[in-house]
């Protein structure tokens, strides 16, 4: 039971005088009405700071760093640079399942900036590719066709992510 409720049952349902005054009822409502104010909301407690999510993106930034990827990439190692981006906290940044934890999306948010919510959409995007074309490099080998791996277009990819996170850090 909310804490104002219970300030206010008890009073109510004791028997009181037929000429309860109005002074007594505005007091007693306006100590469960205060009461209930000044209680923590948990949400309010739970939310983050531009501080700490500008901190997480700078990680994401960090793990998404070009020339060990690139290298990667060149050396068509696939399942490790798609271990990069599998997991936290770069995956936040992209995979639909982890949306409610996006980084910056959250950053968009409470900035209350539409243009920066574009710009998470993108990153998201670019990611979602990079991550496709790794995924069809693993099994180009086994299926029909000229055979020929992509790494160009993974590599740029990564980079246009890179680019779009920067803006979040500026």
């Amino acid at each position: 039971m909310p804490l104002g409720l219970m300030l206010i049952v008890p009073a109510l349902l004791t028997p009181q005088p037929a000429s309860r005054s109005r002074r007594a009822v505005t007091s007693t409502a306006a100590t469960a009405l205060a009461a209930s104010l000044l209680r923590p909301h948990p949400a309010a407690a739970a939310e983050e700071t531009e501080a700490s999510l500008l901190g997480e993106i700078r990680e994401i930034r960090k793990q998404l760093d070009l020339s060990p990827i690139n290298a990667l990439l060149e050396e068509e190692q696939w399942d490790k640079v798609r271990s990069i981006w599998k997991v936290p906290p770069v995956n936040y940044a992209w995979e639909q399942s982890q949306n409610k934890k996006n980084p910056l999306r959250k950053l968009a948010d409470l900035r209350d900036d539409v243009e920066l919510f574009e710009v998470a959409d993108e990153v998201a995007a670019a990611l979602q590719l990079a991550d496709q074309y790794c995924y069809s490099n693993t099994f180009i080998y086994t299926q029909p066709g000229n055979g020929k791996v992509k790494i160009k277009e993974p590599k740029q990819q990564v980079a246009l992510a890179v680019q779009k996170i920067d803006m979040f850090l500026r």
